[in-house]
């Protein structure tokens, strides 16, 4: 079908042609669309300044606690369990935000995310029952799943075209900094077990203070009729490359943190050399983050997406080979984490490359959901996994699944991709 735009309106209206409903679909002028906030380097550094808060957040709750439980003797796969009470927070609040930020906004939806998490951390010490911590766990998880939806969806928004990748994997960056600076709060336990979160709810204080002066614009009030028009279904059709290396990087990101620590210490490497590792396969993430966002941003996200895959499963592989090798491992992390580390953020710029813009706020919801769900098995995976089959059995799993996903991008071929080479031939 060929795309029909009258000159005059080639400024001033976005026409959109959709293949489940046969037709083209005019948007709203762009001057009154409030779905795309005017894109400011200013706020978008501040953002991803919180991005960063909320990644020390994550980076340090899983390993710390996941640290105090097995020297409790807590079953491996409890202890996974527990942890994954995080990302059921996350599940649980994320069908809901779509809803939230159209009717509070982005900057209140952040700050709401903000307050909820800092509250939750700052209870922690004072409990030690697995169970009140893993009710925590959940309250943190809730907040920031709005936090980071809220954030993800003005950048996808407001990111120039053009740079798109390079933005989102400049998000991706700043979380993995701030992820990889958490495990090092293991080190502030000398000084007590309360010192790590006192630390870290000062860090989202400040976040907090920065957020409540920042003006992000209205939110999602437009589109609202198109949005509830589109099924899973056909989200899934377009963008299933794109929606599973969320869960991929959920389910990596989830599983070293809680239960490399577990696999670590019973192979005989040090507290400290855990929270070394844990932080270079985030810092490997950190190497490759933007580059790879930038090459996909000028070649193609899906074969980008591929050769990271295959670079994740080989690396995933030979970790069992190396026991406890601190330095071979150190080498390793860095490479894996290089490339399968920017899953999560290329997904997103493919998402938005495949999707027209109205189906983009349940498309990135859906997203979350996925990375939550991978999350969530993979601390309970991986718990199961090292208590009755032993560690290598993880990794071989993370292998697996990497390896199977370049299988299915390889010969999937979505209604998106073959629209825009009818598309390009009937112009």
């Amino acid at each position: 079908m060929k795309l029909l735009i009258r000159e005059n309106d080639r400024k001033s209206f976005t026409f959109l042609y959709d293949s489940r409903y046969n037709n083209c679909v005019k948007m709203t002028k762009r001057k009154e669309e409030p779905m795309v906030e005017q894109w400011s380097i200013y706020k978008f550094r501040i953002l991803v300044f919180i991005i960063a808060v909320a990644g020390v957040t994550q980076g340090l709750l899983n390993p710390l606690l996941s640290t105090l439980l097995e020297v409790k003797g807590v079953p491996s796969s409890v202890n996974g369990l527990s942890a994954s009470a995080l990302y059921l927070g996350i599940i649980f609040v994320t069908p809901f935000c779509p809803m939230i930020v159209r009717k509070i906004g982005y900057k209140r939806s952040i700050l709401i995310g903000l307050v909820v998490a800092t509250i939750a951390i700052l209870f922690i010490p004072f409990f030690s029952n697995i169970w009140i911590w893993a009710l925590l766990r959940f309250v943190v998880g809730m907040g920031d799943s709005l936090l980071h939806y809220s954030t993800q969806l003005w950048i996808t928004f407001a990111a120039p075209a053009a740079e798109r990748g390079k933005r989102i994997s400049l998000y991706g960056l700043m979380y993995g900094v701030g992820f990889g600076l958490g495990p090092q709060g293991i080190h502030l336990l000398k000084w007590g077990n309360a010192v790590p979160f006192l630390v870290v709810g000062i860090v989202m204080g400040i976040a907090i203070f920065l957020i409540y002066r920042l003006d992000l614009g209205g939110g999602l009030q437009s589109c609202q009729e198109n949005e509830t028009n589109i099924s899973m279904m056909w989200i899934y059709r377009l963008g299933l490359i794109a929606l599973c290396p969320a869960m991929m990087y959920g389910l990596l990101e989830a599983g070293m943190a809680v239960s490399f620590p577990i696999y670590g210490l019973r192979e005989g490497i040090s507290k400290e050399w855990v929270s070394i590792l844990i932080s270079a396969f985030v810092y490997g993430a950190l190497l490759l983050q933007v580059p790879l966002g930038i090459l996909s941003d000028r070649w193609d996200r899906k074969k980008v997406l591929i050769l990271a895959c295959i670079i994740g499963s080989v690396g995933m592989a030979l970790i069992p080979l190396l026991g406890n090798q601190v330095y071979a491992l150190l080498a390793l992390f860095l490479l894996i984490g290089g490339f399968v580390g920017s899953l999560f953020t290329l997904g997103l710029s493919y998402l938005a490359d495949l999707l027209p813009a109205h189906a983009l706020p349940k498309a990135n919801s859906m997203a979350s959901i996925h990375f939550s769900l991978g999350s969530m098995l993979g601390p309970y995976m991986g718990g199961l996994l090292i208590q009755y089959f032993g560690g290598g059995s993880l990794f071989y799993l993370i292998s697996t699944i990497l390896g199977g996903f370049v299988i299915l991008a390889v010969f999937y071929r979505s209604t998106t991709e073959n629209r825009r080479e009818e598309t390009t031939s009937m112009m």
